[in-house]
């Protein structure tokens, strides 16, 4: 809970005048809006507020207070001629009435408080003034029991609210206008936030720079990063492909001269090669599905139940979840349930695959009752050809590889892949991507 600041404190051992700015700067955020949009609007708002407030203070009180108390000095003068020489009321236009019951004027009326005060203060013997059953008329009544009646408009200007009406209108206009204009130069960046956002997803949006100059430059260096990204996924990809092909040749041969070995040494060394055969099929497999998979409308949870099956053939493993569409990688989203089930196949028993909404992006959930992994080697874990013990290691045909495929695949879609410990004992692996 924060304390109040004491200025008087400001010289105090143990002062930090560094954190009290930072105090009110995070408060002032607390208020701000946070979009951009109503940010802009209200540094526009703003000014114009306080201008037309100040405005109409000064306007109320020189033409409201000033020039009614003027004319009313000048009423008064009548008011005591006629009162003096009653022949004179009907020249003057001041008329004799019967005086009013009680003071009755509008809490709003700012021009006939100065207009009350200064004729109470012209005349003592002034008992009540009437306002407000006829706006257009003021009537007087006096101790002596007698009554005055004259037209307002002798004693404050005429239409006076014209002035605040337009004021307030043409404020209104520009204040429209100009959110409107803000609007159109706001609008290039909204384009541009989403045409990032579709590309961390794995999108690729038509987009085209727009806007002020500033806008311009960022959109321009947008694309830029958009194509590099793009060329380097694809030298990878390549690179990937081409770098397995090559290897084909060598450990055919070195198998073929194996197989005529028949030492224990042999033995070793044709193991390895068939695990190296294992990864550059994991990776053609991988650059395969990168190069030909395309963003389509799936419904996932019958993908998802695909993969299970593709993964533990024979096994009957339950698919829990609810039908939903989504514009994923189907071959890159099934490789990726699948690799996860077979991870939790091999080093657990039971495996539990469920599919949960979220209110903006689908979770699939791969669970086992095996050895799992410690929290601070989940990073380690994901990283390509990882194996952290010997739980995990490679005497199954582990490559290391699993884990840091899904996680490309995840992060294609624009998500992510989480590790966590299972109600079952062991690994709880999520694939996140928004819907």
């Amino acid at each position: 809970m924060y304390t109040p600041l004491d200025p008087s404190g400001l010289d105090r051992p143990g002062h930090d005048p560094v954190r009290s700015d930072t105090y009110r700067s995070s408060l002032l955020r607390r208020w701000l809006p946070r979009s951009f949009y109503a940010r802009a609007a209200l540094i526009l708002i703003v000014p114009v507020v306080a201008i037309q407030l100040a405005v109409a203070v000064m306007f109320l009180q020189r033409h409201y207070e000033d020039a009614t108390v003027q004319m009313t000095s000048n009423m008064a003068r009548e008011i005591t001629l006629v009162r003096s020489r009653p022949e004179l009321g009907e020249p003057l236009e001041i008329a004799f009435v019967d005086p009013p019951d009680a003071m009755m004027t509008r809490f709003w009326d700012l021009s006939g408080r100065a207009m009350r005060d200064t004729l109470m203060s012209r005349f003592p013997d002034l008992v009540t003034i009437d306002t407000r059953t006829d706006r257009k008329k003021v009537r007087l009544g006096f101790a002596d029991g007698t009554g005055l009646m004259f037209s307002r408009n002798e004693v404050s200007t005429a239409n006076p609210h014209q002035l605040l009406v337009l004021m307030f209108g043409t404020a209104i206009l520009m204040t429209a206008v100009s959110f409107l204009f803000m609007r159109g130069q706001i609008r290039p960046i909204r384009r541009l936030a989403r045409a990032a956002q579709a590309f961390g997803r794995g999108q690729m949006t038509d987009y085209r720079p727009s806007g002020a100059t500033e806008v311009r430059a960022a959109g321009m260096a947008f694309l830029d990063m958009r194509a590099r990204i793009d060329r380097h996924i694809e030298q990878r990809t390549l690179l990937l492909s081409g770098v397995s092909h090559d290897l084909r040749t060598p450990l055919t041969r070195m198998k073929l001269e194996l197989s005529m070995m028949d030492s224990a040494e042999a033995q070793a060394l044709a193991d390895d090669v068939d695990a190296m055969e294992r990864i550059i099929d994991t990776f053609l497999d991988f650059a395969r599905e990168s190069a030909t998979d395309e963003r389509t409308r799936t419904e996932v949870l019958s993908l998802v139940r695909e993969a299970v099956a593709m993964a533990a053939p024979g096994r009957d493993l339950r698919v829990t979840g609810i039908p939903v569409e989504a514009d994923i990688f189907p071959d890159g989203m099934r490789r990726a349930v699948a690799n996860l089930v077979k991870n939790a196949l091999r080093y657990g028993v039971e495996v539990r695959v469920s599919m949960q909404l979220a209110t903006s992006s689908i979770v699939i959930v791969v669970e086992d009752d095996g050895p799992g992994i410690a929290r601070k080697d989940h990073m380690e874990a994901m990283r390509p050809f990882a194996r952290l013990d010997a739980a995990r290691s490679n005497t199954s045909g582990n490559v290391g590889l699993g884990l840091s495929i899904v996680r490309d695949v995840a992060r294609a879609h624009g998500g992510a892949l989480r590790l966590g410990v299972s109600d079952l004992g062991g690994l709880k692996a999520e694939i996140v991507v928004p819907r």
